[in-house]
């Protein structure tokens, strides 16, 4: 079974949950696109190329779910200032909670870098389907609208997340809009995967 990062529900209400993650480290790549689901087809192909035994020691890593997938906007600064228009995305794997930062294999592709990220609270919204803009946009309007009548602060982007493989049908196919969040309410804890 793949595994996935363990998290703790603080609090849910229908499909959104706030949740609690421990630590874990990622593999990610930046990838210039202006779509997710173009980004996340070239990220997952570099990532699943160092997983697959494209590092040094040509190891082979256990696959883990979800793909994460986070936009950011370059700007431009002009008088006003604004967006370009150009973006580009983060595209990350989650390893496989056995490593450490000095046990993981060394990348032979120099666009794959490792980063820690520590234990923190995210919001998150559950969807199905493709990786659709349109369907993005609309979770995260959701979950950003759901946050602010709540009064929730945010800290960062937005990470879109897919768990399963490309040849799953988009009506069963598990993904989520994330964010993390300044503060998590203290409510009832289950602990899920």
């Amino acid at each position: 079974m793949t595994e996935t990062p363990k998290y703790a529900v603080i609090k849910k209400q229908n499909e959104i949950e706030i949740r609690q993650y421990p630590a874990y480290i990622q593999a990610e790549v930046v990838i210039d696109e202006k779509q997710y689901q173009s980004a996340i087809q070239k990220g997952f192909g570099v990532l699943a190329g160092y997983i697959f035994g494209n590092n040094v020691s040509k190891q082979k890593i256990e696959m883990t779910s979800p793909v994460q997938a986070s936009q950011s906007e370059k700007i431009a600064m002009t008088t006003p200032v604004t967006v370009t228009g150009e973006s580009n995305f983060t595209v990350a794997f989650i390893m496989p909670s056995a490593y450490t930062l000095e046990t993981l294999p060394q990348p032979k592709d120099g666009r794959v870098h490792f980063k820690l990220i520590p234990a923190r609270s995210l919001a998150a919204i559950r969807f199905s389907g493709f990786f659709r803009q349109d369907t993005i946009q609309k979770n995260k309007q959701h979950l950003g609208r759901w946050l602010e009548e709540k009064g929730i602060e945010t800290d960062g982007d937005f990470i879109v997340a897919g768990y399963n493989p490309p040849w799953v049908p988009g009506f069963l196919a598990r993904n989520e809009v994330l964010i993390q969040i300044k503060t998590a309410p203290q409510e009832k804890t289950d602990e899920v995967s």
